[in-house]
């Protein structure tokens, strides 16, 4: 009897773990990218939170009111750059200087420079007039460069 009651029990606990519930793992699903794992919400203040895991996600537009009206599709966009060799370097190096000149402002480092075919466009945001000459300057003197295009503005805030 002692050797019996070891192998019923191993036996019983070998049966019990290949016994889960299949039904269940079936039906359980992962939810798709668009729904929450889970989260909840309380739309119904001072009341019981709801959870959203059977609800799908409302995905709201972009708020495009401050789109830069001048993009119309006429005016140079990062889109546009070059993808020469020569136009791809000439960004590249305009940029590290304007980056690496200490006293300019982050509006400033952030300037487009876009290079098609030589011709270098320069549009964005910058805090001074001192840095709108300044990154033209850059740009001007950089080599294989064979004009310079500034739309730079200054904007103080």
């Amino acid at each position: 009897m002692r050797i019996q009651l070891p192998l019923i029990t191993a036996a019983l606990a070998v049966a019990l773990v290949g016994c889960g519930n299949d039904d269940m793992a079936k039906k359980t699903t992962p939810a798709p990218a668009t729904m929450p794992a889970s989260s909840t919400t309380y739309d119904n203040p001072g009341k019981t939170p709801t959870t959203t895991a059977d609800k799908p996600v409302v995905v709201s537009p972009a708020d495009n009111t401050a789109k830069n009206a001048r993009d119309d599709g006429t005016t140079v966009t990062p889109l546009d750059q070059g993808m020469s060799a020569a136009d791809t370097s000439i960004t590249a190096a305009v940029r590290k200087a304007v980056v690496a000149e200490p006293e300019m402002s982050v509006k400033a480092q952030n300037a487009k420079i876009i290079t098609k075919d030589g011709v270098v466009t320069l549009r964005g945001p910058v805090a001074t007039s001192a840095e709108r000459s300044k990154i033209m300057t850059i740009a001007e003197r950089t080599p294989g460069v064979q004009r310079v295009d500034n739309q730079l503005e200054v904007v103080t805030q």
